[in-house]
């Protein structure tokens, strides 16, 4: 058997504050919901998924190109060091 949740209610009063409540936690659910959307709608924005799918692209390369000018330094100061001897 299934408890009704409105055994409460013994009055007028107690079914007004019900409604009351009721209606404060529909509000707030939907209040949750345009907050869940706008911050759906703040991930899927295009212009910062591309930025980011960009930073991942671009992060290889950069660090390809870092090791390429770390590995030209080193052998341009060895060079440096074996003429000077």
């Amino acid at each position: 058997m299934t408890r009704n949740r409105y055994s409460h209610i013994k009055s007028f009063k107690d079914f007004e504050n019900e409604k009351i409540q009721l209606h404060y936690q529909i509000r707030l659910s939907e209040k949750k919901l345009q907050i869940k959307q706008l911050e759906l709608r703040e991930y899927l924005n295009p212009f910062r998924f591309f930025s980011s799918m960009l930073n991942e692209l671009y992060k290889p390369v950069f660090d390809l190109a870092k090791s390429i000018i770390m590995h030209f330094v080193e052998k341009h100061k060895a060079k440096s060091n074996t003429s000077e001897e």
